[in-house]
């Protein structure tokens, strides 16, 4: 399997033992959360990347002879502004406590006012910050991610090395703590993000492929035979540049007060620069995908604030049909589905669909059909009894079933009966993803394009090929029951995306035209 790029940080080590990481790129892994995966994809889009440090806000990358690095943030002063009171106590180290005293005091020292002034200020400012917390569970505060709503709160992982810090009683200031920040982990910023770039840098690196141009001329793909990649990749970089700056407006500027106030607070006295890993070159018309459904989301009218929403929900499901559609490559056994690329389906079911119902039986069959395939490719790459599978299965097989179930799309969370649904967010982001902001297109064709994309089977005709790639052994009689969408239709009339013009023909619009 070809890389992009050929010369990203392959981490040869783990590669030799893991499949999953030779299969799908460096890297997926299980503990990174949805939040954690938009912000990582905008944290690199945002950062300077290259020897030069250019490339601001921009979806392409310089390729050379060595890994392709970017240049993050840490924010850490504003993390331990925001973050320390309410951390994790047991990892609260007496130099963290010394540091955040300090800190607070070198701000109300730039407020003017009486003291009560100033601690009124602190304690606004500390609410606000705090207030954009993306993900804190049980971590100590420099390992919180702030929601990224603003390139200001775009910020690299640093994890603290408590149980080594703690070994030294001579550890008394911030400067001699500092090595016990690291910024190389990957436990939490675990490179997917990074991966998402990286095919979109990967389908900008030419002016064209070969797999888009077979897209764009099927009939499957018809809806986005006007896209030129050099435009798209513009109209994003656009886009998604407006929304880290438009979101939150002034917080910004708020942040660089508090970072300005805290510059003693600091890991390096300049950036410290992050490789970058590889993605399989297959993995093209995936990214197609994913750039047009940015772009129609970045280009709607909703506020700043929902799209970052749904783009966090677009990253996910990336991330899920990434893994489907490599591991059809991979797997090869029968990929055929005519209407889609991919080589696999979904088939969802109403989440209220009773126990036993045909349709709900359909969508546990589907389900444990994906999770075999996706089990099966590991260990198909390589019979070596040295494989750490189980690393493995958390770099692939485990990744799915943990992302849709936080998505809702596989229910329930826990216990038997796994199936795919679809929930109306899931129904909202298809709507803004699929259909370009201010169009109209049948219902069917809606049905069309969400099988087109995802391999999700909503319509007759698309359960038809879903279920000869499941293998199901259903009759016709259950095929009918299968073949009923209302529940979609009342979904989508009640979310506002459906118009019916007569008892047989509905339109389906996103109503989110800049025009």
């Amino acid at each position: 399997m070809d890389r992009f790029p050929p010369t990203g940080d392959q981490g040869i080590a783990a590669e030799q033992t893991n499949p999953a990481i030779r299969i799908y790129g460096r890297r997926f892994y299980k503990d990174q959360t949805p939040v954690e995966y938009l912000a990582e994809f905008l944290l690199v889009f945002a950062s300077p990347k290259g020897d030069q440090q250019n490339g601001t806000n921009s979806l392409r990358l310089e390729i050379g002879d060595t890994p392709p690095r970017y240049w993050p943030d840490d924010r850490v002063a504003l993390k331990l502004f925001a973050f320390y009171p309410s951390s994790k106590l047991e990892t609260r180290h007496p130099v963290h406590q010394k540091a955040y005293l300090q800190a607070l005091t070198d701000i109300k020292a730039r407020v003017s006012g009486t003291s009560e002034d100033k601690d009124e200020a602190v304690r606004l400012l500390q609410s606000l910050f705090a207030g954009f917390v993306g993900v804190a569970k049980n971590r100590t505060w420099v390992t919180h991610s702030f929601l990224p709503a603003s390139s200001v709160l775009l910020a690299r992982e640093v994890d603290w090395l408590h149980s080594r810090a703690v070994k030294n009683a001579n550890l008394q200031d911030w400067d001699a703590a500092k090595q016990y920040f690291a910024t190389d982990r990957h436990n939490f910023m675990a490179r997917g993000g990074e991966l998402l770039f990286l095919q979109l840098a990967h389908l900008f690196s030419y002016e064209d492929h070969a797999s888009v141009d077979a897209m764009r001329s099927s009939a499957s793909y018809e809806h986005l035979a006007q896209y030129k990649l050099v435009k798209l990749r513009e109209d994003i970089e656009i886009e998604l540049q407006s929304i880290l700056e438009d979101a939150v407006g002034p917080i910004s500027e708020l942040a660089s007060f508090i970072e300005k106030a805290l510059g003693s607070i600091r890991l390096y006295e300049s950036s410290k620069p992050a490789s970058l890993g590889w993605v399989p070159t297959a993995s093209v018309p995936e990214a197609f995908l994913f750039a047009s459904e940015l772009n129609n989301i970045c280009r709607s009218t909703l506020g700043a604030l929902e799209k970052i929403d749904l783009l966090q929900t677009l990253s996910c499901m990336q991330v899920l049909r990434s893994l489907c559609f490599q591991a059809s490559r991979v797997d090869g056994s029968n990929n055929s589905t005519d209407g889609f690329g991919g080589g696999y389906s979904w088939i969802v079911a109403d989440a209220n669909a009773q126990s036993g119902s045909p349709v709900r039986k359909l969508a546990q069959s589907s389900f444990e059909r994906i999770e075999e395939m996706l089990f099966r490719v590991l260990r198909q790459v390589s019979d070596e009894k040295t494989q750490k599978f189980n690393e493995a299965d958390k770099h692939g097989f485990q990744i799915f079933r943990k992302i849709a179930k936080e998505l809702g799309l596989v229910i329930p969370r826990t216990g038997r009966g796994q199936r795919f649904v679809l929930h109306p967010h899931l129904l909202r982001f298809l709507v803004a993803a699929l259909i370009e902001p201010g169009e109209r297109v049948r219902l069917t064709e809606f049905y069309r394009r969400v099988f087109a994309h995802y391999g999700i089977a909503l319509g007759d005709q698309q359960l038809l090929v879903a279920m000869l790639w499941s293998s199901s052994e259903t009759g016709t009689k259950d095929y009918a029951v299968a073949a009923d969408t209302s529940w979609v239709e009342e979904a989508l009339q009640q979310g506002g995306f459906l118009v019916e013009l007569s008892d047989a023909v509905s339109i389906v619009h996103n109503p989110g035209s800049k025009e």
